[in-house]
């Protein structure tokens, strides 16, 4: 499990594609290069991936099964892609905790930019909208954050604005495709 909270953005440096899979390079920065090694698993836009191989400051995963689920053959060379390095066992995870299992890939319907918040409206396909409730936690590309309000299919999320610094929501623009992983975190019981 992961908290959902991004620790930070790397850029896509390299590509390799053969049929069925990618290889992408991604330089990290350097605190998050620090606490990684060959074989650590982590989320990179929300989707649980292994480090294969590390070449100074440039880390590569593999990404075949989730190459039909997720955004990534969408990435391009120089693309911001979010990072989050999987915390130690016994930690707190929260309400919010992702898994990197990626649910399927929204659109983004609209953004708005106000003084300290970042708005945005995200399409959800039908298939996953049926699973989920206002204020449930959702996972858009590793960031994990409350829904504001749910209306037919589109789901509204009021990020604190320096999250598009800190991560790639600053560099999401209508119609641009995410990846997402529902969490149902809501109880019955409250």
């Amino acid at each position: 499990m992961f908290k959902g909270i991004v620790q930070g953005a790397g850029i896509i440096k390299k590509i390799s594609k053969n049929d069925d899979t990618q290889r992408h390079g991604i330089t990290f920065p350097k605190d998050i290069l620090e606490s990684i090694e060959k074989g650590t698993v982590m989320l990179v836009n929300g989707c649980s991936l292994t480090v294969v191989r590390i070449s100074g400051d440039v880390v590569y995963f593999d990404i075949d099964q989730a190459i039909n689920t997720t955004t990534f053959r969408e990435l391009e060379v120089g693309n911001k892609v979010n990072l989050e390095v999987r915390p130690e066992f016994g930690s707190l995870l929260g309400k919010g905790a992702l898994t990197g299992n990626i649910k399927g890939v929204a659109t983004v319907d609209n953004i708005t930019e106000e003084e300290d918040r970042l708005k945005v409206y995200i399409k959800i396909p039908k298939d996953l909208i049926e699973n989920i409730l206002s204020e449930d936690h959702i996972g858009i590309n590793g960031v994990s954050h409350s829904i504001e309000e749910i209306s037919d299919d589109i789901i509204f999320i009021n990020y604190p604005k320096n999250l598009s610094i800190t991560t790639n929501l600053g560099t999401l623009e209508k119609g641009s495709n995410v990846n997402v992983e529902t969490l149902n975190v809501s109880n019955e019981w409250d």
